[in-house]
């Protein structure tokens, strides 16, 4: 058996070469000096999205949602013919 030792200039590098390892069978086992938490990394960028987010700003321009939703599915009847 032989050891490599890696260093990668970026967390998300050392990220994709994990998945890359791990997807390899001949690949035995991987140490990690500082751990990755892909899904924590990826479930903080998508909370701090949705705080980065305005309440009511999404729907703003949107005055009367019942004609806003009559028109869309309108368009969907209209699209046909």
């Amino acid at each position: 058996m032989t050891t490599l030792k890696i260093t990668v200039n970026s967390k998300r590098n050392a990220q994709l070469l994990t998945r890359l390892l791990k997807s390899m069978a001949f690949v035995k086992r991987i140490e990690e000096d500082s751990p990755l938490l892909i899904e924590d990394n990826q479930i903080n960028n998508i909370k701090s999205f949705f705080n980065a987010i305005e309440p009511d700003s999404i729907f703003r321009s949107i005055k009367n949602p019942v004609e806003f939703q009559n028109n869309l599915r309108n368009e969907w009847d209209t699209r046909w013919y």
